[in-house]
């Protein structure tokens, strides 16, 4: 098969500017997000000393993802992608500043309604983005797009993380809140400055937004290749607990004296590095096949699985730290692949919903294993090691599932994850080598 030649991610970078400004938008964003979450997880164990609340911070971060995607697929087909992104951008950055009134143990409520806030107006945000990403850099940039959105964030993760820790344990942790209010606002302020076309679809005021959300999933049903992909991380969400563990393992396992918000840290910056090692590295093997892309998605689970494990035995911080790194690279490797396949097999008037979709199925199976986890170490006494150890034998069966999937199918590049309906002739050339074409 003819290769299409790639954009190196530095040319991609100089050359398109409306990636490159959603692109600086995303970097402040997320990096202010983990600012705020690793002081707050931190914080809540300071004044409540339960895991169950940070399970629950967790879950109401996740909540209103899960329960407002399909509404959220139909917003951002239906109004320009870019003015939900600023609106949303804007609006967080005055939610975020209610965290710095939660001061004392009779407020530590405030978290969770504040960090739902933010969720709701995040569960339009992401899938305007995601969505945006075709629309902005062609077909045939589109791995080396996806490959350093999910690089970018993982390094915001391993920054944000550290960083977040040390401002926090020298600055005091409304330092934290407050970079992250401004970050919303930087965001804001590059994405306004970028062009994102994108098809309008017509709807008629008769027509309601919940009928447009049946035709969403109408049309995922349509394209039985298209439902594989949605369930890579909504299975990988089943071991989503494993945010929990990192918060208990960095305070109260391997403790840094003085400094529990800076052991969390490092286990999140190590957290991000590896999510952004693993797209670097399996794009190099996968290239544009669509065939290595799916068997990248079974080894992402097995690395996932292995390493988890060996966390769950780490003697150490310094071991902990290297078996989480090399546990997130398989997460990273399945989510990058998952997210381009989805956007190679789906149309863009159908692409907003398919991955407000996604979303959706992620965050309600990561809700529940948060909440599973927190109940489990607080309720039956269960050891933080003996639940990592659960969500490493998680990963076993869809590693199993993909890998005697893929065999069944003989490899057959069009099997796997083939373009569907009319978005093949808009794609198939790009993507195949035999003309060139973007989404639209």
């Amino acid at each position: 098969m003819e290769q299409v030649a790639r954009t190196g991610y530095i040319e991609l970078l100089r050359t398109n500017r409306n990636f490159r400004r959603l692109w600086y938008g995303q970097i402040v964003s997320q990096l202010g997000d983990w600012f705020n979450l690793i002081t707050l997880q931190v914080l809540l164990l300071q004044l409540t000393g339960s895991a169950q609340a940070i399970a629950a911070l967790i879950i109401a971060q996740m909540l209103p993802l899960a329960l407002l995607g399909p509404v959220a697929g139909v917003i951002v087909v239906r109004f320009s992608r870019r003015s939900v992104m600023i609106i949303a951008d804007l609006v967080r950055a005055v939610i975020a500043l209610g965290f710095l009134f939660i001061d004392e143990p009779s407020r530590a409520w405030m978290s969770y309604p504040l960090i739902a806030g933010l969720a709701v107006f995040t569960s339009v945000f992401e899938p305007a983005r995601t969505a945006s990403i075709p629309n902005v850099v062609g077909m045939k940039d589109l791995v080396t797009a996806n490959a350093l959105s999910a690089a970018t964030w993982s390094f915001m993760l391993a920054s944000g993380g550290l960083v977040g820790g040390a401002v926090a344990a020298l600055f005091g942790r409304n330092v934290a809140f407050l970079l992250n209010s401004f970050s919303f606002l930087l965001s804001a302020g590059f994405i306004a400055s970028t062009t994102i076309p994108q098809t309008r679809v017509a709807l008629h005021d008769r027509d309601s937004g919940w009928r447009n959300v049946i035709d969403g999933f109408a049309y995922m049903g349509r394209h039985h290749e298209i439902l594989p992909l949605l369930s890579v991380k909504m299975v990988w969400g089943l071991a989503g607990g494993i945010s929990v563990l990192i918060a208990i393992f960095g305070q109260s396992i391997f403790p840094i004296v003085g400094g529990e918000a800076l052991s969390v840290g490092i286990l999140y910056a190590v957290s991000g590095l590896g999510t952004g090692l693993g797209p670097i590295v399996a794009r190099r093997y996968a290239g544009d096949s669509r065939r290595r892309m799916c068997w990248s998605i079974a080894i992402g689970y097995a690395i996932g699985g292995v390493f988890t494990l060996l966390f769950a035995r780490s003697s150490s911080l310094f071991m902990a730290s290297w078996t989480l790194l090399l546990s997130r690279t398989g997460g990273s490797i399945l989510w990058t692949f998952s997210t381009t396949l989805l956007q190679m097999a789906s149309e863009d008037r159908f692409r907003g919903r398919v991955f407000a979709a996604e979303q959706t199925l992620f965050t309600l199976t990561l809700a529940l294993s948060n909440y599973a986890t927190g109940l489990l170490l607080d309720r039956a006494h269960l050891s933080p090691r003996f639940m990592a150890a659960v969500m490493g034998l998680l990963f076993v069966p869809p590693a199993v599932v993909w890998t005697v999937m893929l065999a069944a199918r003989g490899g057959r590049e069009e099997a796997l994850a083939p373009v569907p309906g009319a978005a093949r002739t808009r794609t198939a050339g790009a993507v195949a080598g035999s003309g060139t074409g973007k989404s639209r």
